[in-house]
């Protein structure tokens, strides 16, 4: 194995464990149902960290001639390890109330999600131009600035309306990027 491989298996490790804690959370919600009250940018978080996972995943093969060193192997675990702990604090524990409110409990901890959302949003956004296999300007920072914006927008406002705005303007850019970047005879 070589040293790509083993790096590759390591955030794969990462992010299935992201996307098993995604997962486990939301059929937690669906099993308590009957006491939970939704809130759709809940709902278009979580769709942007399964999403994300996976364009991080594939985008790693960008990076399989790359002469590694330390460095990049930790500065590559820490966009999925974070994206790991976005997803804990995305889905609620259950709180031992009645009802389960998730625009209340998303606004209480939209400091924090969104915080780390950012950090994981700017390691993917500048590992391409650190590493060398892509150009700081290009075609996809357009969506990136639009992503950064509307995360800063998110961790100020306190307003239900606008994250449900931000929350689906981040899933509009990051399907702008899947257009961009990853579908066949795109760049």
């Amino acid at each position: 194995m070589d040293i790509f491989e083993f790096i590759v298996g390591m955030i794969s490790v990462i992010l299935a464990l992201a996307i098993a804690q995604l997962f486990i959370g939301i059929s937690e919600l669906i099993q308590r149902r009957d006491r939970v009250k939704f809130f759709l940018p809940h709902s278009v978080w979580a769709t942007v960290l399964f999403l994300s996972a996976f364009l991080h995943w594939w985008s790693l093969w960008t990076f399989k001639d790359l002469d590694w060193n330390f460095a990049m192997f930790f500065y590559s675990l820490l966009g999925p390890s974070l994206m790991f702990f976005a997803t804990t604090i995305l889905n609620p524990r259950d709180r031992g109330k009645d009802t389960l409110e998730l625009a209340e409990y998303f606004m209480e901890s939209r400091h924090y999600f969104l915080g780390v959302m950012l950090v994981v949003f700017l390691l993917f956004t500048f590992d391409g131009p650190l590493f060398g296999t892509e150009q700081l300007f290009n075609s996809l920072r357009v969506a990136q600035a639009v992503v950064t914006a509307c995360i800063v927008w998110g961790i100020v406002s306190d307003n239900r309306r606008s994250h449900t705005i931000i929350a689906l303007a981040v899933l509009g850019s990051l399907l702008a990027v899947v257009s961009i970047r990853f579908l066949p005879g795109q760049g």
